[in-house]
């Protein structure tokens, strides 16, 4: 094991978090304007399944109504609410001293955005493990069939590229500028 000095003490992780090289304006646009799309497609397979359980009427062959209630909403909300809660976050105050405390008494900033970062993760990943337990336990299980199998298979579809949008956006907002101008007031 090789010695650490002061510096590398003060990290969490041993190897350093590398800096996303600069691409350039377009392609930082490109990544919000793709982060975009992937997230609308996610929505766009989720309502198309709400709207097909809605329309769908099996009550009158004799079997059991099943359709996308509330219960497969949540997944997606909480999908949505992590992504908005980690890309809220001000990427340079995640660089800094961890864990340390100011003599007022408070914590840092750095230590509140970690936190912070945490539980949007948190949140994303509950998304996504709802959307495959409602999908498991709602539809697949019960074995219902073609249609019904289809509606769940479209949540897990939905949180997933709600994921990847929140990843895309996260590396388009990081990625460094060659005329990017910080202005504090």
């Amino acid at each position: 094991m090789s010695q650490w000095n002061a510096d590398d003490r003060s990290r969490i992780c041993r190897l350093p978090i590398p800096r996303i090289p600069r691409l350039g304006a377009k392609a930082r646009d490109a990544g919000v304007y793709l982060s975009g799309a992937l997230f609308a497609l996610g929505w766009w397979f989720f309502m198309d399944a709400v709207i097909r359980s809605k329309n769908w009427n099996l009550e009158d062959e004799g079997y059991k109504k099943v359709s996308v209630e509330f219960v497969d909403w949540v997944p997606g909300i909480c999908s949505v609410l992590g992504m908005i809660i980690i890309n809220c976050i001000d990427k340079e105050s995640l660089r800094g001293d961890s864990f340390s405390f100011s003599s007022s008494g408070g914590s840092s900033v750095t230590w509140k955005a970690r936190v912070f970062l945490f539980i949007g993760f948190a949140f994303m990943a509950g998304g996504f493990a709802g959307s495959v337990s409602v999908m498991c336990i709602k539809y697949i299980i019960p074995d219902y069939g073609d249609p019904f199998t289809f509606w769940g298979i479209c949540n897990v579809i939905q949180n997933t590229l709600i994921m990847i949008s929140a990843a895309l956006l996260w590396v388009a907002q990081n990625v460094e500028s060659e005329y990017q101008y910080n202005f504090a007031i």
